[in-house]
């Protein structure tokens, strides 16, 4: 079912959440937090059922299709429906009707936005109507040629909760998912929610401090409304997170092999055992990680994005078959099995490994000096702190973007051979044109790492 964030089914699946790790000896703490909810309540095209996409309001219109209406397909990657739905609303159209491109789905949610923006100061806005309409249905649209589009949608201030349980004294290493869904959301993300038990389960029997954290509105819920609309809970609650030294984000973890992406700390592959894993070079920025990075919160982000397109907030992510059972055992071994080694000496050689090749890596021209670092896990954490940011290779408007997670050195590198980027949460466009001041920029960066890590 869908779990939207403010939900009645949010309280009810925390609830009992609550109660599983409550009786695995886990301390449990729930906190509430402001969020916006929305959801549907019917949405019709020519009488037949369709799916409204977030968070597009309350509106009923009647129009010509090709002239007033824009029928699109989601194409391949579903994330291109926020890029077709702003250029659509900016060429004038006063709705878009989109159908499938991977024919089994009949209903996909997807957030639109009019403004081609993923920053935190500038607010959302989604006035024209978007729906989404199986396959099926596009050869009687385009015959027909006439759109009578209805769609009623709640949008309001609820309440969300963030779950926090910890096991043992003090632990420094944290399991991270997110509870909230659209449409079935079994990969994105109730197996994320069932490993974190399976986690909670083994963590227990071998007596590892360990600490589980499920975040609420991921997917959406801000009450600003910002562009930056996804890991809203983990934004407003990742302050209460301190003492952590690894964080792992399990977010769309459903097959083999796993992919891996790593901040703070460098991971061979073959470092989780019981499940094969790759480097995925993606980077965090579509999930929860980002919010414990920007807080200094090495982190692991366990995720499989680029296989998970077909089923991507569709109604085809259902539950698999008994197969994924034994999936999410080896993969709550593995993480339960690194964490037991977190604050071994030898552990501490990763966030060596991940410094080394930061510091390395920066331009010549830059002039910092590598300081003496002796302790790898503080110093990891002030660099991602003031250095790394979400960003995106070009703009926002074109497609088949992919949100990269970087520091500020890789982009100064990156820039330097030619490419240009957008910083996620400022908008900010940087290229060749801007490779002087980013030097400054940073210079600027580092003098804080070094401030960040005296203190």
């Amino acid at each position: 079912m869908e779990v939207v964030a403010g939900s009645k089914a949010e309280l009810t699946l925390i609830k009992s959440l609550r109660d599983i790790l409550a009786l695995k000896g886990f301390n449990v703490r729930i906190t509430p937090i402001e969020v916006i909810e929305w959801s549907e309540v019917v949405c019709f095209i020519n009488g037949l059922p369709c799916t409204a996409q977030p968070p597009v309001g309350s509106n009923c219109l009647s129009g010509t299709l090709g002239r007033d209406v824009l029928l699109s397909p989601t194409t391949e990657d579903p994330d291109n429906v926020w890029v077709i739905y702003s250029r659509a609303s900016r060429d004038g159209y006063s709705a878009v009707v989109f159908y499938d491109s991977y024919p089994p789905v009949r209903r996909r949610r997807i957030v639109v936005n009019e403004f081609p923006s993923y920053s935190f100061s500038v607010r959302m806005r989604a006035k024209i109507p978007a729906v989404h309409v199986p396959a099926s249905y596009v050869n009687s649209l385009r015959n027909l040629g006439r759109v009578d589009l209805c769609v009623e949608t709640i949008k309001r201030l609820s309440t969300g909760y963030v779950l926090d349980a910890t096991l043992g004294e003090e632990p420094r290493v944290a399991v991270v998912v997110h509870h909230d869904r659209w449409l079935t959301g079994f990969r994105d993300n109730a197996i994320g929610v069932l490993t974190a038990l399976k986690v909670a389960e083994y963590a227990k029997g071998e007596e590892i401090p360990i600490r589980l954290i499920s975040f609420t509105a991921e997917e959406y819920g801000d009450p600003s409304e910002s562009s930056f609309y996804w890991a809203y809970g983990s934004r407003k609650y990742s302050g209460r997170v301190e003492g952590l030294d690894l964080a792992f984000v399990i977010d769309t973890a459903f097959t083999e092999p796993v992919e891996v992406d790593a901040v703070g700390l460098t991971l061979v592959e073959g470092s989780l055992e019981y499940v094969n894993t790759r480097a995925s070079g993606l980077g965090m920025g579509y999930t929860d990680g980002i919010s414990l990075v920007k807080r200094g919160v090495p982190s692991v982000v366990l995720h499989n994005i680029r296989e998970i397109k077909p089923y991507y907030h569709a109604d085809t992510d259902t539950y698999p078959g008994r197969g994924v059972d034994e999936f999410v055992e080896r993969l709550a071994r593995g993480i339960v099995r690194l964490a037991s080694r977190a604050g071994s000496e030898a552990f501490k050689s990763t966030y060596r490994a991940y410094i080394s090749k930061l510091l390395t890596s920066q331009p010549l021209r830059v002039g910092f000096k590598v300081p003496s670092i002796s302790d790898p896990i503080e110093y990891s954490k002030c660099l991602i702190r003031y250095l790394v940011v979400p960003a995106i290779r070009g703009g926002y408007l074109d497609l088949n973007t992919e949100i990269e997670t970087l520091s500020y050195v890789d982009i100064l590198r990156r820039v330097s051979e030619g490419a240009r980027y957008t910083i996620l949460g400022t908008d900010e466009e940087v290229g060749p044109d801007k490779l002087t001041n980013l030097k400054k920029v940073l210079v600027e960066l580092f003098e804080e790492v070094a401030k960040c890590y005296r203190s």
